[in-house]
């Protein structure tokens, strides 16, 4: 894994992450390698939104990875994070994407671009679209995408021990909603990518159920040393959403 620091913050890059030229063009090797190029400094500006407002908001222990098709940013927080900055940290990484790329947009509406060299519009094509469209998409309220976990800290402001269960709800309906649209449409990948994600926040969803279950020790009526509890995830308001892009 290639690893290194950037404005004070850990960058971890797993070889996994080339797998994402299987999205991009394949009529050349250029536009194949401008293509990761560009999908890495868009994703790489999305989890920096994320990681730079945990940060600014007292976050500790912030770092990014990017792997297989997209990044994570985790850290912790040592007396939790309200629900309205962990919506503000979660909507960051696909808002930070959003307003670059609409700012090329409007650079290039002004013919700031014209006279580059073929190779620099196309990896600036390729940004504006990673950037942009993935960044939208991102807010879809399927968890564990941001919309998911945007979704569920905002039901959290009214009902803290619902917020996960109807999180998942509002995942399957979105899914149940989408998956038919996309195989409509010939997205094949995406209608499965789109399963798949949803599956995974699912398994974190039942994992942490159980585990909160577990984690509650039977009263006794003698007193002796009380046995190690099993790790328990803390609750959604102290936990840092995972931001797969």
């Amino acid at each position: 894994m290639l690893r290194f620091q950037l404005l004070g913050i850990p960058v971890g890059v797993h070889a996994t992450f080339l797998l994402i030229v299987v999205l991009g063009p394949t009529n050349s090797a250029q536009a194949a390698s401008l293509w990761v190029g560009a999908a890495f400094v868009a994703i790489m500006l999305h989890e920096f939104g994320h990681a730079l407002f945990a940060r600014r908001f007292g976050a500790k222990g912030v770092n990014i990875t990017l792997y297989g098709l997209g990044g994570l940013t985790s850290y912790s927080h040592e007396e939790g994070m309200s629900h309205g900055r962990s919506f503000v940290v979660s909507a960051a990484g696909s808002a930070v994407g959003i307003i670059a790329g609409l700012a090329l947009i409007g650079l290039g509406r002004l013919d700031v671009f014209v006279g580059w060299p073929d190779a620099a519009i196309e990896f600036l094509d390729f940004f504006v679209f990673v950037a942009l469209v993935w960044g939208v998409l991102n807010w879809i309220p399927i968890v564990p995408l941001d919309g998911g976990h945007m979704a569920e800290h905002l039901i959290a402001v009214f009902s803290e021990e619902k917020a996960p269960l109807i999180a998942q709800v509002i995942t399957w309906v979105t899914v149940a909603a989408i998956v038919p649209l996309a195989l409509l449409n010939g997205f094949y990948f995406a209608a499965v990518i789109v399963v798949v994600f949803a599956a995974a926040g699912f398994r974190d969803f039942r994992a942490r159920t159980v585990s909160s279950e577990t984690s509650v020790q039977p009263e006794v009526e003698e007193l002796k040393p009380a046995p190690p509890a099993p790790p328990t995830p803390p609750e959604p308001p102290s936990t840092p959403p995972a931001f797969p892009i």
